[in-house]
């Protein structure tokens, strides 16, 4: 069976329905009954969610720990034994360990892993391949008539990745894969504030207090990193946990901060609060490099922050992160606490942010784990679009649904929708101009294979590389459609070949784009804070 979707998604999820199949005229499908999830809250520890976000994390929604243990702790920490299948998805596992270390059970110096802070999300094998091609019918001239286009612009090129998985899968599980370890090490560290002062003895303070843990911290043996600081303190009603620690790598130290601000009411499944880390690392010093093109230093830092709400079994959140150029930067969060998305990188603003930011914006039942999810980001500060998948699925069994990518406002404006789509961001005669077009894609899991097919008949993906997303056949224009790494070795590959796009788009051209999705019923979060449309 599939493994249970987890509690934060990097898609759109709706519960009318996102259509079934490769044709657009599908009708959506009538949510079947909600799944029924224990409360994570109520059952042990009561007071635990009153200092800890007991039911937080950040994974993609198809990311399966099929190889981790059940979870084992009590409802306190994480929902049941998920209903559908064998498997156990990487959300229910990280809430699962970081329960662990908040209760004691496992120790910070047995779950810390620096390296969680530095991983870095890659693109999936069939998405934004690097692309050859000849002839190309809008080179200026013969010598710029063909090349290679770079990576990371061609949106869904092929319908699945090396592993079978359905490619906007892959690529969401590949984008997402990074945040997710962060987020989950970070959580870790602060739970290990509380189980710290538990077995150290320490009540926790009382309202205007701070408790150091400085000293308890760095006791714990965790290799190679150093706590300069290490505190709680409880003020107006908010806990605050505060974390500086040094990473020492070939003699020199790499500052990792932390930080969480969480406010409970007097309902254990009420509160809000805010996380942010920020993590230094170097280009050239292997293990830490955050990368990009846009910064002239070779030290960086990652910076990222985590607004969430919590009413009843509602949670609500927006994920925030990016690269800074240099270390020590100044202007890295905003008013709100969130990672400043208008704190761009330039010749008088040297330590804006320079490289991916994104954001993720989710709104679910932790009951059902349906809501709604967008997810938004931009691969380097000059670019003049935000990248976006919008995923849907067609009811809360979870089982099928379609994915949309597209492109959108540029991330210092997005309001997380697609507004259409660049089929010739970086060839010759390149235009930034968007079509009204989105790539569809529909996916639907498969137990004996455990994947998620995504097979051609059931996308509308392809396009040839030009401004118009077609070609005539009137030149001897050839792209490698199957990436074989030779032209012309298949018969889509003919110059002489009219091809047109199969791009998706509304039926009912008066729609924009974002009509036309939440016409098929896509929906784009409210979002703590805001998106930064409406900041």
């Amino acid at each position: 069976m599939k493994p249970y979707l987890p509690a934060v998604l990097t898609a759109l999820v709706c519960l009318s329905g996102c259509g079934s199949s490769s044709s657009e005229d599908s009708q959506n499908m009538t949510p079947s009954p909600e799944p029924t999830q224990s409360t994570d809250d109520e059952t042990e520890a009561p007071k635990v969610a009153l200092r800890f976000p007991t039911s937080l994390m950040v994974s993609s929604p198809f990311a399966d720990s099929a190889q981790q243990k059940r979870a084992r702790t009590s409802p306190s920490y994480a929902p049941s034994t998920p209903l559908f299948g064998p498997t156990v998805p990487t959300y229910f596992s990280a809430t699962e360990q970081i329960g662990q270390v908040l209760a004691g059970e496992l120790s910070i110096s047995d779950a810390f892993d620096v390296a969680s802070f530095y991983q870095v999300s890659i693109n999936s094998d069939c998405f934004g391949p690097q692309l050859m091609y000849e002839g190309h019918p809008e080179a200026s001239s013969s010598g710029s008539s063909s090349g290679t286009l770079p990576s990371g612009d061609l949106g869904l090129w092929l319908a699945e990745d090396s592993s079978g998985n359905a490619c906007a899968v892959s690529q969401v599980n590949a984008l997402l894969s990074g945040v997710e370890s962060q987020t989950q090490m970070a959580l870790m560290v602060i739970a290990s504030f509380i189980s710290v002062a538990d077995s150290e003895g320490e009540s926790l303070p009382e309202e205007g207090a701070t408790l150091d843990l400085t000293t308890y911290m760095n006791a714990q043996g965790i290799t190679s990193v150093s706590f300069d600081s290490a505190s709680i303190s409880l003020a107006s009603d908010t806990w605050t946990y505060s974390a500086e620690m040094d990473y020492q790598v070939s003699g020199n130290d790499y500052r990792i901060t932390i930080s969480m601000s969480h406010t409970p009411s007097s309902e254990e499944t009420e509160y809000t609060g805010l996380l942010q880390y920020t993590v230094e690392g170097k280009q050239g010093v292997s293990g830490i490099e955050w990368p990009g093109f846009n910064c002239s230093q070779n030290e960086r830092t990652f910076a990222a922050s985590l607004a969430y709400e919590r009413e009843d079994d509602e949670m609500n959140l927006q994920l925030r992160n990016a690269t800074l150029c240099g270390h020590s930067a100044t202007g890295v969060f905003n008013s709100n606490g969130l990672v400043d998305v208008d704190n761009t990188y330039s010749a008088s603003n040297s330590d804006g942010w320079s490289e991916n930011f994104a954001i993720l914006g989710a709104d679910f039942d932790l009951t059902s784990l349906a809501g709604s999810y967008s997810y938004v980001w931009q691969a380097g500060v000059n670019d003049s679009h935000s990248r976006i998948f919008n995923i849907g699925f067609n009811d809360t069994s979870l089982d099928n649904g379609e994915a949309h990518f597209g492109y959108g406002e540029q991330v210092t404006d997005t309001d997380g929708w697609i507004q259409g789509f660049i089929c010739n961001w970086a060839g010759p005669g390149a235009s930034h101009a968007l079509v009204a077009k989105t790539q569809r894609q529909f996916f639907e899991y498969d137990a004996s294979l455990s994947v998620y097919l995504g097979t051609d008949h059931r996308a509308n993906i392809e396009y040839a590389p030009t401004t118009s997303c077609d070609y005539d056949g009137s030149g001897s224009f050839l792209f490698d459609i199957d990436l074989s790494g030779v032209l012309g070795d298949i018969t889509d590959e003919d110059s002489s070949s009219v091809f047109t796009n199969d791009l998706w788009s509304a039926s009912d051209t008066s729609l924009t784009v974002p009509e036309a999705l939440a016409a098929r019923g896509l929906t784009v979060p409210s979002i703590p804070l805001n998106w930064p449309k409406d900041e």
